[in-house]
């Protein structure tokens, strides 16, 4: 006893078909099948689509990072204008001690200079950096 097995295929599980109408039929279907199946793992790797979403999340991390670097700016420079502040006022209470220790007629030309300086700060700046000269010739002219 010869029992004939039909043939099926191993991908779908159904048997092939030995009209020819319903093989071109199958065959209509497996294409379209395989069609869906191309169309959608196309959509899944729309490169174009990625590198503009990774261009997006970049652009979104370096404005993250900048706001975080000035924020810390902020905070540096408030901090070191604080400190500033605070030498610039030691400072002016040192030079008040020391213009306080010296006699009248020098604490009254020491105040003299010092409110001519603050209407000519560039003269001050001028009488510095020629002082500066003068002293680094003599000290280079006496070796």
């Amino acid at each position: 006893m010869s029992r004939k097995i039909p043939h099926v295929t191993p991908e779908t599980g159904r048997e092939v078909p030995k009209d020819p109408e319903e093989l071109r039929r199958d065959i209509e279907q497996t294409r379209r099948e395989l069609g869906d199946t191309v169309e959608a793992l196309a959509h899944k790797v729309d490169v174009p689509a990625r590198v503009k979403e990774s261009v997006h999340e970049g652009v979104d991390k370096a404005k993250e990072k900048a706001g975080e670097a000035a924020t810390r700016v902020d905070q540096a420079v408030t901090r070191v204008a604080a400190e500033a502040q605070a030498v610039a006022g030691k400072a002016s209470a040192v030079a008040t001690k020391a213009t306080d220790s010296l006699p009248q007629p020098v604490q009254d030309k020491v105040v003299l200079v010092g409110e001519q300086a603050r209407r000519r700060p560039m003269a001050v700046v001028g009488g510095l950096v020629a002082a500066v000269v003068v002293v680094t010739w003599l000290v280079r002219r006496g070796r």
